[in-house]
Order: structure tokens, then C-alpha cells, then sequence
């Protein structure tokens, strides 16, 4: 969950408006990686592919007062597969010939952002984060069969792109007294076209090659949501809304609009106690997501995975202090056509917060 997440000192890259919430004397840098292991299942075929990559490196402090401000780095998407199938074309008395049809990807895009949240009241806050996205991504299609007499057939899809990304959030806070509050929130990211260098290689008895313009373009984002926190507790949800009928990948316009959404708790039974494991924050979470293409004239899959983590203070002293964040995900990738391929995600989170209090002055006696 992130358009109403708020909570001080903080990093919530979903929502820019909560950077107000950072104090005059704080500075938090926070760092995430993910280790992956993927299954991937297609009738009687499974196979299994691990990966880690850093999920985000980001900073956040004051610059003005009501204003906090975050600069940081999130890979916005990554691209890595490599499959093939084979069928069979003919058998007659000379025997059979089959095809193999071989697919792989690679890239991906990185998205370096930076955002200024606002408090305008004590109750509203406002934020935008501008992006810089830049990247490169390749698909390729081969063709090879049994038989010398007939010709193999490579298809590339080739892109490089960058753009410029604006998301705006807002965030209402509404006290019903010293350990209770109801945080509403939202946020809109406009559609945006990409700039790219993007062209088509078909390889078969010549080869020819295809610039295409206007290639991509991202879809409008709307997102609502709310946490509501008492005492040692939070309860929160998020839902969103993505026009990806209006998106095109590739100069085709394959996209479906999408509904998602997402609920999480988190308890932490003891801020102030000397034993660790009360100071600890324990959350749980789950998340569900329509399908945003078509494959023909069907939908593509559905989304949905559960999450359960927790967040433990390491240090603790008049300046400083450390979190370490430990999270485990199970995501399944369910598709709605017989004969595509099933994908299951678990994922181990690791994340460290370094938070240092800066320009504090102390008094002697």
C-alpha cells in the first residue's frame, strides 16, 4: 500500500506528498535488494529461474520548512526470459519434419526520480516526483526446422527509449486524538509518451528492417487509498486504475484497462520497550490485479500474491538510528487461456534504513 501510508521519517516512493513528513533534523537513506526465484509451468514442462536485483536505493531529508524532499533510483521494469517449443509440421513416408520456435528477451528500464512533498495545513499535504526513465529492450522470435529445405526465420524487435515521467499525490490527515489518525491519500501519474529508437529486423530469405514511431507510451495511473493507525496498530488499503487500452508497446495497442488492488496490516507491540523483538514491526499483506492485455481476443492473466514481513531497529543512540527490513512474497501469474505458461514468485525482501539526526544541539549542565 502507499497513496495514504504515511508515517514519520518514512521513505513512501508511491506517494510524494508523504516527504512532508520527514522532521527538521532527520536524514534517511534506504536501500532494498530482492532475491527471486521464479517457476514457470506450461502443460507437463517446469522450469525454474532465481535472480536478485536492488529494488531501490533512495534518500530523503528536509530542504524547507513543511517541505521534504526525495531523490532516489527504482528499476521501473526488467526484462529476462528465454523459452522454445517444438512442433510438428508433417510426417509422411520420409519421415517427420518439426518446427522449434525459440523466444528471448532482454533489458529493461531505470527510472531516477525526484520529488518534493509539501505540507499546506496541518491536515494536507501535497507532493510531485518528476522521473527520468532511460533504457534498451530486445525480443527475438526464431524459426529453425528439421528439414534443410526450409528456411529458418529470425524476428527483432529492437528499442531504446527515455522519457520524462510526473506523478502527483495529495494526502489528508484526520486526528481523532493522540494515538489515533486516518490518513486518506491518492495519486495520479498522466499518460506519457516515450521517445525511443525503436525498429523491426525480419530475417528470412532477405532481411529487412522496420523503424517504427510512436512506439510506446504509458497509460494514465489513478490511485486511491487510506491507513488508519491506532496505538501500536495500522490497517491500510489501496486500489488503482491503469487505461492501458490507450498504451501501445511496440506501435500495437494490445493493453486492457486494469483494476488492482492491495490491503496490509501492521502491528508493532511495544515502540518504547527494552526487548527487541517488541520494538519490532510485524506486517502482513495481499494484493490482487486484472489483467492489463489480451492474447487474441482473450484476456490475458491474473495477478495476486501474499506478503508477510518485519522491520527491526539494529541501533539506537542520541543521533541515529538503523532498521532492518525482512519480507517474504508469494506472487502467482495466473492466465485465463489453456496452454499458456503459469508463473510462481517467491521472493525474499532486504532492506536497510539508515536514518541520522543532523544539526541537533546539545545542551550541558
Amino acid at each position: 500500500i502507499g497513496a495514504g501510508f504515511r508515517h514519520p521519517n518514512t521513505l513512501n516512493l508511491k506517494n510524494a506528498a508523504s516527504y512532508s513528513d520527514i522532521d527538521t533534523l532527520t536524514f534517511v537513506a534506504d536501500l532494498g535488494f530482492t532475491l527471486q526465484n521464479g517457476n514457470f509451468s506450461e502443460n507437463d514442462v517446469k522450469v525454474n529461474a532465481r535472480n536478485a536485483y536492488i529494488s531501490h536505493m533512495a534518500m530523503q531529508f528536509r530542504i524547507l520548512p513543511k517541505v521534504g524532499m526525495t531523490v532516489g533510483f527504482v528499476p521501473f521494469s526488467n526484462v529476462g526470459y528465454n523459452y522454445s517449443n517444438q512442433e510438428l509440421v508433417r510426417r509422411d513416408e520420409d519421415g517427420e519434419i518439426t518446427a522449434t520456435n525459440s523466444y528471448a528477451g532482454t533489458g529493461g528500464i531505470r527510472q531516477f526520480m525526484a520529488g518534493l512533498g509539501w505540507r499546506t495545513t496541518e491536515w494536507l499535504s501535497l507532493g510531485m516526483n518528476a522521473s527520468y526513465l532511460s533504457g534498451d529492450i530486445t525480443h527475438s522470435v526464431i524459426n529453425t526446422y528439421s528439414s534443410t529445405d526450409i528456411q529458418s526465420r529470425v524476428k527483432t524487435y529492437n528499442a531504446e527509449m527515455g522519457a520524462l515521467k510526473l506523478d502527483f499525490g495529495a494526502q489528508g490527515t484526520i486526528r481523532f486524538g493522540k494515538n489515533e489518525s486516518l490518513v486518506l491519500g491518492a495519486t495520479f501519474t498522466p499518460s506519457q509518451r516515450l521517445e525511443s529508437d525503436t525498429y523491426v529486423t525480419d530475417a528470412h530469405s532477405t532481411s529487412d528492417s522496420t523503424v517504427i514511431a510512436d512506439a510506446f507510451s504509458f497509460p494514465d495511473l489513478i490511485s486511491a487509498g487510506f491507513t488508519y493507525k491506532w496505538k501500536n496498530h495500522m490497517v491500510g488499503a489501496d486500489v488503482s486504475y491503469e487505461t492501458w487500452s490507450k498504451a501501445t508497446f511496440f506501435g500495437q495497442k494490445t493493453g486492457r484497462d486494469r483494476l488492482s488492488a492491495s490491503a496490509g496490516f501492521m502491528y508493532r507491540p511495544d515502540e518504547m520497550s527494552r526487548s527487541l523483538f517488541k520494538r519490532t514491526s510485524y506486517q502482513v499483506g495481499m494484493n490482487f490485479s486484472q489483467p492489463y492485455f489480451n492474447v487474441g481476443n482473450s484476456k490475458g492473466p491474473m495477478q495476486f500474491g501474499v506478503s508477510a514481513g518485519l522491520s527491526m531497529p539494529l541501533t539506537s543512540s542520541y543521533n541515529s538510528m538503523s532498521y532492518l527490513h525482512i519480507s517474504g512474497e508469494y506472487v502467482r501469474v495466473q492466465p485465463l487461456v489453456k496452454g499458456m505458461i503459469t508463473e510462481n514468485y517467491i521472493r525474499i525482501n532486504l532492506g536497510v534504513t539508515f536514518m541520522e539526526r543532523w544539526f541537533m544541539k546539545l545542551m550541558v549542565d
